[in-house]
C-alpha cells in the first residue's frame, strides 16, 4: 500500500489516502479546517461513505507521499472517538448473531451494509453471495440478512457471512 496527503485548497482541509499499486483507495480521511473528520469507514451526513471512486495517480504533484505510520496515526486518532460505540456494537452483535440491513455502498474491501441493529456498518463479500443474487438486486437500499462472522478492527466494521440479498428495498 501507498500513503498520500493532499491539501487541495484553503478551506478544504487535509486529505489522506491509503491506495494500492493500481491507485485504488482503500481508506480515506479528511481532517477539516475546524478539526472535525470525515472518513471512509463511517457514513457521513453530507458525503455518505467518502472514498475516491477512481484511481489516484500518486505521481501528480499535488500529492505528498507520507509514511504508513503517519497515515495510521491520523486514522487511529479518528477511531478513538468511536471506541466506546465500537465496543458496544461488538457486545450487542456477537459472532453468530443474525442481522438485517441494507446495501449502502460497494468498496474494494466488499459490500458495505447498514445493519439495523445498533446502526452498525457491516462488510459482506460479494463473491460469496453475488452468484446467487439477481443482478438487479445488487444495488444500494436492497435489504439483506446475514450472520455476524467477526470484526474488522481497522475500519470498525462487522464482518458478515451467509449474506442473502432480498428483493425488497429499504425506504427511509
Amino acid at each position: 500500500m501507498k500513503y498520500l496527503k493532499d491539501c487541495p485548497e484553503p478551506g478544504m482541509g487535509t486529505w489522506y489516502f491509503e491506495i494500492d499499486s493500481d491507485g485504488v483507495a482503500y481508506r480515506q480521511i479528511v481532517i477539516q479546517d475546524d478539526g472535525t473528520y470525515i472518513a471512509s469507514n463511517r457514513k457521513h451526513e453530507q458525503y455518505h461513505f467518502l472514498l475516491a471512486e477512481k484511481s489516484i495517480d500518486d505521481t501528480e504533484p499535488y500529492y505528498t507521499k507520507i509514511t504508513k505510520e503517519e497515515f495510521e496515526e491520523v486514522w487511529s486518532n479518528y477511531l478513538q472517538a468511536f471506541n466506546k460505540e465500537w465496543h458496544q456494537v461488538k457486545t450487542v452483535l456477537p459472532v453468530g448473531t443474525k442481522v438485517e440491513g441494507y446495501i449502502e455502498a460497494f468498496f474494494p474491501q466488499g459490500t458495505l451494509i447498514h445493519i439495523f441493529q445498533h446502526d452498525a456498518v457491516g462488510l459482506a463479500d460479494a463473491r460469496l453471495y453475488g452468484e446467487k443474487t439477481p443482478s438487479e438486486w445488487m444495488y444500494p437500499k436492497h435489504e439483506i440478512t446475514a450472520i455476524v462472522k467477526g470484526y474488522d478492527e481497522l475500519n470498525q466494521w462487522v464482518i458478515l457471512d451467509q449474506t442473502q440479498v432480498l428483493k425488497t428495498q429499504y425506504v427511509d
